[in-house]
């Protein structure tokens, strides 16, 4: 099986790969979406459709998970 990775979107800074797994014909056996974090690259989540890893970006973001150290506030008093 081979996989093929390409960039969907980027979304706030968060990259959005759709991954696809081929079968030995180059039939598409499989698809998922990928978000990556914006500042290490790492895989965040996976997702069967692209619309839930955009929702996931926007969960993220409102959250404050995910943001560079350096826009993060202390507030501890």
């Amino acid at each position: 099986m081979r996989s093929l990775r390409t960039l969907e979107m980027t979304v706030l800074g968060y990259r959005i790969e759709r991954i696809e797994e081929h079968d030995q014909l180059g039939i598409v056996d499989a698809a998922r979406f990928e978000v990556m974090c914006p500042w290490s690259g790492a895989v965040l989540r996976n997702f069967a459709r692209v619309r839930q890893a955009k929702r996931y970006v926007l969960a993220c973001e409102l959250a404050g998970r995910h943001r560079s150290p350096s826009l993060r506030i202390n507030h501890a008093g």
